[in-house]
């Protein structure tokens, strides 16, 4: 952390400001690097995160780089700390996220379409802190996603290249939040905010593996909540057809869309999988028995991904449930 004359003792020769810039950038790329190597280098990186901040804390803050460098650091260093999954570097990442949002909060953000993208993230970033506390801080979590929201939404950000993308990751997030409050009315603002997600990400998520991801996850929400709206149903009404249709339909698209990464050669979404397997193969074998025959081949049938993931621990072992816990009776 960042001590008391480290922070007030501002730079003021131009050499000076711009060597200590210099050098903070090599410790963030260090530390981002350490992360991308593994999750257990978080103390390292946070080490390296920390040593950026004690310098950029020395820069001038009324130049808008030197915040929003400033800004970043503290980011990065939320991530680190998150990564540690410990309670108390839990509570830290949370406050760092905070710092971060008050920089980013004094930038013009129609001068730089970056000062308005690290804002959205610090907002989301401030989100997913606030769900990891003990106990998760929901209410306040998904303020912190409606806040992201709102800011894309603004014309600094019509410009963002990757705004479709942003918007879907953070209407994601949103959705998870919702849905692990685990109520009726919950669940139904988990679906409305999966579906905005899907709907956004769709003409990209074949493209980049990253939009497939957010794609993914979403549809996953929406399984999980219709799961337990199926549970909970007694018998059947127009309104369950409804989230049988749905149900499927999102469980379909979901493992055609894993196994067109597969055939790509990218592994990286099969756990994601082996769970919309799972729950479509209970979905078809209750209510639409007919097709269970068909939705087991179509997702174990190597030529429509890869023998590796067919053949992988994690599809082999939902397999096994689908094809002799799920059959139909």
């Amino acid at each position: 952390m960042v001590s008391k004359d480290e922070a007030e003792s501002t730079l003021v020769d131009p050499a000076d400001i711009e060597a200590a810039d210099a050098q903070a950038s090599s410790f963030m790329k260090r530390g981002i690097r350490l992360l991308q190597e593994s999750p257990g280098n978080a103390e390292g990186a946070l080490q390296e995160f920390d040593r950026a901040l004690a310098l950029r804390h020395r820069l001038p803050s009324d130049v808008p780089a030197h915040k929003y460098g400033l800004a970043a650091c503290w980011l990065n260093r939320a991530d680190a700390l998150m990564r540690l999954e410990r309670t108390p570097q839990k509570a830290l990442a949370l406050r760092a996220c905070n710092e971060a949002v008050a920089l980013l909060s004094e930038m013009p953000l129609s001068d730089d379409a970056r000062f308005v993208r690290r804002l959205v993230v610090a907002h989301q970033n401030r989100g997913l802190a606030l769900c990891a506390q003990e106990p998760p801080a929901l209410v306040d979590a998904v303020a912190a996603f409606a806040e992201a929201i709102a800011i894309l939404d603004r014309h600094e950000a019509r410009r963002l290249p990757d705004r479709g993308y942003l918007q879907a990751v953070v209407w994601t997030n949103l959705a998870n939040t919702h849905a692990s409050e685990a109520t009726t009315d919950g669940d139904a603002l988990a679906r409305e905010s999966a579906r905005r997600a899907v709907t956004l990400v769709a003409p990209m998520e074949r493209d980049d593996a990253d939009a497939a991801e957010a794609g993914l996850t979403a549809r996953h929400v929406v399984c999980q909540t219709i799961a337990r709206r199926l549970s909970a149903s007694v018998e059947q009404t127009a309104g369950m057809s409804e989230d049988v249709h749905e149900a499927t339909d999102m469980a379909d698209d979901g493992l055609s869309l894993v196994r067109h990464w597969e055939r790509r050669g990218v592994s990286r979404f099969r756990k994601l999988a082996s769970d919309l397997f799972r729950f479509g193969g209970r979905v078809y074998a209750r209510y639409q028995p007919h097709f269970f025959d068909e939705f087991v081949r179509d997702n174990l049938d190597p030529r429509q991904s890869s023998p590796a993931y067919v053949e992988s621990a994690e599809i082999s072992a939902a397999a096994v449930e689908v094809k002799f816990l799920c059959r139909p009776r």
